[in-house]
């Protein structure tokens, strides 16, 4: 009877090793398919979806675009992706409940298949690792190695078809746990450095000669950070969104994402939910279609210089004026209320000093109780104690007045300048 059983056991686990190895990676795209674009959503577990509940529909998505929309090796298999291999197609093929989730990347394609002609296809690829710093995450980690597996695998298969793999960006979604883990790396840097690798290296492995964009998202959760206190000088925790909105601003080959801070999280914690992931998705997916088109658009809001406004009656003066690079409006409505619109003016000594702000199209008037000789303009820098999003976590009101492009109004970037501040071409860490 036990050798019965054995051999039944090995033949079933044989035959589905069998479908697992050797069923076909590719599906059928359309005939008249020509080029398949990829933006390929790549980071930590806000880039894998972790917690969002998976409401995306494979199969629909895919009937929507016209059978035009596939996953990595042009397979109609999606999800599982923070596993890779034997271990993400065993997992595909039974659908293991656990850990499918909601990803930014299946709404930025079915936007893109939209707005793209009918010879081009999409694929949705998505890498990374969660709970890991930029340097487990830089071109010598596993992730990444994995990560160009999967890009590697799309093109041979785009190319076995007679099509044209195109990589035009990648969506970079990573940042927390250099916040979380007080890494205290010099964040700007290695992120310049990913880029480069990255441009070379799927460059190299695409043929393509276009440049690859890497579309930038901001990292909000300040006030999950166990350490994290908004009048502390310096604010460690401010320095990884710092260094991504200002690589965003000195622009190529950074390009404006979405920062997270008006979206809703799971449980107003640490991951974005469903509806969230698909609303950045959207937002990427606009950003990746500027860089296809090759427009020039400055999809986010940021600052442009930070100056005290001196008068003749009181030069010592107790006003600043931010000047920023679009019409900036208040919206309290979408994100609850925070002081002072989430901006402060705080002293080397640790006080926010802000009494009231007034708008003026493209420049805010900051009014202080005292002199702001020394100060700095921090915007975000607040929220209650373990909680993120656009309720209860570090958050601000400021947004375009007016929309930038396909009536997207964005969301300023959260932000930490000195007093005397003009931007500059050249990126620096926050002083």
């Amino acid at each position: 009877m036990y050798q019965y059983l054995s051999f039944a056991i090995k033949t079933v686990w044989m035959g589905l090793f069998s479908v697992i190895l050797f069923s076909s990676c590719e599906g059928a795209l359309p005939d008249e398919t020509q080029v398949v674009v990829c933006v390929p959503v790549y980071g930590q577990s806000l880039a894998l979806g972790e917690e969002a509940v998976l409401i995306t529909d494979a199969d629909s998505l895919v009937k929507a675009s016209s059978g035009r929309i596939c996953s990595e090796g042009l397979s109609r298999s999606f999800g599982y992706y923070e596993d890779h291999g034997w271990k993400r197609r065993l997992k595909r093929l039974l659908h293991y409940p656990r850990r499918r989730f909601e990803t930014s990347a299946y709404a930025l394609a079915g936007e893109l298949a939209s707005r793209l002609g009918r010879d081009t296809a999409v694929c949705v690829i998505v890498g990374g690792a969660g709970a890991t710093p930029i340097s487990r995450l830089d071109s010598h980690s596993e992730a990444y190695r994995l990560f160009l597996d999967d890009i590697r695998l799309t093109h041979e298969a785009a190319a076995k078809r007679g099509a044209r793999l195109l990589v035009p960006a990648v969506c970079w979604m990573q940042g927390e746990s250099d916040m979380f883990d007080y890494t205290y790396v010099d964040y700007a840097r290695q992120l310049r450095q990913f880029a480069v690798d990255l441009d070379r290296d799927i460059r190299r492995l695409t043929g393509q000669l276009e440049p690859v964009r890497v579309i930038c998202y901001q990292s909000c959760c300040l006030s999950v950070c166990w350490e994290f206190n908004p009048l502390s000088i310096p604010c460690y925790e401010l320095s990884i969104p710092q260094a991504q909105w200002q690589l965003v601003a000195q622009g190529d080959p950074f390009v404006a994402g979405a920062p997270t801070y008006p979206y809703d999280f799971v449980s107003d914690h640490l991951h974005l939910d469903a509806r969230s992931q698909m609303e950045v998705g959207r937002i990427h997916a606009a950003a990746a279609l500027d860089v296809l088109r090759h427009r020039s658009c400055q999809r986010g809001l940021w600052p442009l210089s930070v100056l005290r406004v001196d008068t003749a009656v009181s030069p010592d003066s107790s006003m600043l004026s931010v000047r920023f690079n679009h019409a900036v409006d208040i919206d309290t409505v979408h994100v609850s209320p925070a002081d002072h619109y989430g901006l402060s003016v705080v002293t080397p000594q640790g006080t926010d000093i802000l009494n009231r702000v007034t708008v003026r199209g493209q420049e805010l008037l900051l009014s202080c109780s005292r002199s702001v000789q020394g100060c700095r303009v921090r915007y975000g820098a607040n929220g209650n104690r373990g909680k993120s999003g656009r309720r209860y976590g570090a958050r601000g009101n400021l947004r375009c007045r007016y929309p930038v492009a396909d009536a997207y109004r964005p969301w300023c970037y959260l932000f930490d300048l000195p007093e005397g501040y003009r931007s500059v071409a050249t990126i620096s860490q926050p002083e």
